[in-house]
C-alpha cells in the first residue's frame, strides 16, 4: 500500500490525463473521481491483490490498499481514464460476444481489446507522468 497518497495527489495525475488526453466524445463531462484507501473487489476480475481501479458511468474509482507506488498509481489513473475516453457502449457488446465464446471473466479481461488498449495505454504514459509529477508526489500535502 503507498501510505503517502491520497486523494489530492490523485487529482493530479487525473489533471495531467485531462490536459494530455482531452474530453471523451462519448461523454459530455471530464469523469468525477473516487478514492477509497482500502484494497478494491470486483466480481467480474479474481486477482488476490486486488483491484487497482475501476471506471463506469463517468466515475473512475481508485484503490490505494492496493497501489504499491506512485508509477503504480499514474498507471492506474491512465488506465481508467484510457477506459472514459472509449466508448463503453462498444464495450459492452463485445464483452457480451466474448462471454459467448469463453465465459471466463480473466479471459475476457485479458484479451478484450479496450482493455488491451488502455494497458498499452499506462505502459506508454505512466512512466512519463510519474517523472512530470513526482516532485509533487514528494509533497507532504
Amino acid at each position: 500500500m503507498l501510505k503517502s497518497a491520497n486523494r489530492r495527489k490523485v487529482l493530479l495525475i487525473l489533471e495531467w490525463c485531462i490536459s494530455n488526453f482531452g474530453i471523451s466524445k462519448y461523454c459530455d463531462n471530464f469523469p468525477s473521481l473516487r478514492v477509497y484507501k482500502s484494497k478494491g473487489t470486483s466480481e467480474y476480475y479474481a486477482d488476490e491483490s486486488g483491484v487497482r481501479g475501476t471506471y463506469g458511468d463517468g466515475l473512475i474509482t481508485i484503490y490505494l490498499g492496493t497501489i504499491s507506488s506512485y508509477r503504480d498509481l499514474c498507471a492506474t489513473v491512465i488506465h481508467e481514464y484510457k477506459h472514459y475516453l472509449m466508448n463503453n457502449e462498444e464495450y459492452l457488446k463485445i464483452e457480451k460476444k466474448m462471454f459467448k465464446v469463453c465465459p471466463d471473466n480473466d479471459y475476457v479481461y485479458e484479451n478484450h481489446p479496450h482493455e488491451k488498449r488502455a494497458f498499452k495505454a499506462e505502459e506508454k504514459w505512466g512512466g512519463v507522468c510519474y517523472e512530470e509529477l513526482k516532485t509533487e508526489f514528494r509533497k507532504r500535502k
